[in-house]
């Protein structure tokens, strides 16, 4: 677990390390793309590569179905491999130390937690005990506390607004901290805000965590500012009600909802007066940009689809080996048993079959593929117990089309049938199969 653990903290630190590359290759560029980029270095704190590399595992590819002796025959030979770190007089102190580590995590964990809750507490009394603003759409709230023209609430949000600023702005200020403001609104500022502070809470130990934070606050105000300046707001009176507010109610901060005064307010003043609008995103750029996003994902995945296809193939071509001498024993069915295939130890166990679903279950074929035969292929019904040499390899995930070895013997030693797939009969074929049962202790 722990190593787990390490391992998707420094690829998480690399994936971050790699954005803040790409934020700075893009500091020309629009704000808002500067912030999806930040928000993706958040949510790999969330989702490590481990998982998507067992997602593509559990997909994988589709083993063939012919086997590979000779590959079979330099996997048995491989001996195991001890890493000398595994003895080291070290491993013996991390385990040790695992617990007391989960402990600290576990406080500091609940401490963040416990004070993101008073600042979402906080939030929703506000929110509930402001009133309409006159003259003002629905999703403006007066508020009579001393804050900050702010967001709150995820869901259903409204801009709070603070009665006394009415007096303080003139119209166009007005309007344009209000833009502002509805521009977090428009871009679910306060939902991608709340995700990070779960990584802040999950996360809280990792310096990296922060400064994503950071940077996340940074570029989400510099993208409203200049949402604000796209839309015609003149740059000197929006930058003159900010600071109105900042005069108003400069020691108002409110980690708990995105507001007019986040972020480096220097920066933003001078960034509006600029009125300088961010350069598009060139071809090359997004073509890179969307590169890298594939890559994120699908590197994992690919991965781990090639590593359980080839594990898979593994288990395949030995249960292939183990099964072709195997004993077998088959008796009609338990009237009522349900359809089953039971893989445990050295023994395969095959319940309420067909001949004919046998064979297509062996090959990997619908029944109706199966050419042939009279209704005696259908009926009855058996029991199939098959006990080999040696253990099955990964019988919980048992691939059916491992059978394909010992079918043929089966089908010529008790049913006197050869089994001819594309026009060839299935080794071991005919009189083979039947001496090769005859031979089998």
């Amino acid at each position: 677990m722990m190593r787990a653990v390490l391992d998707h903290l420094w690829q998480s630190t690399l994936f971050c390390a790699a954005i803040w590359s790409i934020t700075l290759a893009l500091r020309a560029n629009a704000a808002a793309l500067r912030h999806r980029l930040w928000l993706v270095a958040s949510v790999k704190f969330l989702v490590p590569f481990s998982a998507l590399y067992f997602i593509g595992a559990a997909a994988g590819l589709p083993p063939p179905v012919e086997t590979q002796p000779l590959f079979v025959d330099a996997i048995e030979v491989a001996a195991p491999v001890v890493s000398p770190a595994s003895l080291s007089p070290a491993a013996g102190g991390a385990v040790m130390l695992a617990p007391l580590l989960a402990i600290l995590w576990g406080v500091g964990a609940a401490w963040f937690g416990m004070a993101w809750l008073r600042g979402w507490r906080m939030t929703t009394h506000l929110s509930r005990a402001a009133r309409p603003a006159p003259g003002a759409s629905t999703d403006v709230q007066l508020t009579d506390a001393d804050v900050e023209p702010s967001v709150a609430r995820v869901f259903r949000p409204v801009v709070l607004l603070p009665a006394a600023l009415l007096g303080r702005l003139t119209h166009p200020q007005l309007d344009a901290v209000l833009a502002h403001e509805r521009e977090h609104i428009a871009r679910h500022d306060n939902l991608t805000a709340y995700l990070h502070r779960l990584v802040e809470t999950l996360f809280w130990f990792h310096p990296l965590v922060w400064f994503i934070g950071r940077q996340m606050q940074q570029e989400r105000e510099l993208a409203c500012d200049e949402a604000v300046l796209a839309d015609g707001h003149d740059p000197g009176e929006y930058a003159s009600g900010i600071l109105a507010v900042c005069r108003h109610c400069a020691g108002a901060r409110r980690r708990h909802a995105v507001a007019a005064l986040a972020g480096d307010l220097t920066g933003r003043i001078r960034h509006i007066l600029r009125s300088r609008p961010p350069a598009a995103l060139g071809s090359l750029q997004a073509l890179v940009l969307v590169c890298c996003s594939i890559s994120v994902a699908g590197i994992p995945l690919v991965a781990g689809a090639m590593d359980g296809a080839a594990r898979r193939h593994e288990a395949l071509t030995l249960n292939l080996r183990v099964l072709r001498d195997a004993k077998i024993a088959i008796q009609p069915a338990v009237a009522g048993s349900e359809p089953r295939i039971v893989a445990a130890g050295n023994a395969v166990t095959i319940g309420n079959t067909s001949v004919r679903e046998l064979i297509a279950l062996a090959y990997g074929v619908r029944r109706s593929q199966v050419i042939g035969g009279a209704n005696w292929l259908d009926s009855p019904r058996y029991d199939i117990h098959a006990e080999a040499g040696t253990a099955v390899t990964d019988p919980d995930d048992f691939d059916p089309q491992a059978l394909q070895s010992m079918v043929p013997k089966l089908m010529a030693s008790h049913f006197d049938l050869e089994i001819h797939v594309d026009q060839r009969c299935q080794d071991p074929c005919g009189p083979r199969a039947l001496e090769m049962a005859d031979a089998s202790p």
